[in-house]
């Protein structure tokens, strides 16, 4: 199949609406069994790559509603990030009442625009409840956690050391040592 085969010209960006992509896409099923595999490898070793995963996850955090793609029936969803793991996440859709595992951060749409989250519980008032900052007895070391830097950037890390009143981090960009209270689980379903 000659549209797949390197040609030595520098890689092209593809959008939706690239016409190159949609040739590509009319070609494939003249491709070969072989064909078909090789590109499916060639896209997959592609979408998990370290520093694109990286990329996606700086805009992320646990409990932001994301629209993403779902490999099952190629359709997009709108959902919250309930789980963060290394290569993908899990995500809750409300509107389908369903929990979403095994989500690869390639699925996220990041152009969506972010949609608020309301919640109506009832028309009664509730009293506000003070929410407890976590503590140093709050962790252990080994726990996975995630906290924002001054730079407003998701951090992922896993605690290697409890000091008096910082955790010491290991992050995929060095050691961090960051206060409790600005440590949050993650939590790994």
């Amino acid at each position: 199949m000659s549209c797949c085969r390197s040609t030595g010209n520098p890689p092209v960006s593809f959008t939706p609406f690239d016409p190159d992509l949609a040739k590509l896409i009319a070609n494939l099923p003249q491709a070969s069994t072989l064909d078909l595999y090789r590109i499916e490898a060639a896209v997959r070793k592609l979408r998990s790559e370290p520093q694109r995963i990286l990329e996606v996850r700086r805009h992320l955090h646990l409990g932001m509603t994301v629209h993403f793609l779902s490999e099952h029936d190629a359709a997009m969803h709108t959902g919250r990030i309930v789980a963060m793991r290394e290569r993908d996440l899990t995500i809750d859709d409300a509107n389908q009442n369903t929990r979403w595992s095994g989500v690869p951060y390639a699925a996220i749409d990041l152009g969506a625009p972010q949609t608020q989250t309301v919640e109506i519980l009832d028309d009664a008032p509730r009293p506000k409840t003070a929410s407890r900052r976590a503590t140093r007895a709050d962790f252990k070391v080994g726990d996975s956690v995630s906290f924002l830097d001054r730079d407003h950037q998701t951090r992922v890390g896993r605690i290697v050391r409890l000091n008096q009143k910082t955790a010491s981090l290991q992050c995929d960009n060095g050691m961090w040592r960051v206060p409790y209270a600005l440590l949050q689980h993650l939590i790994d379903i």
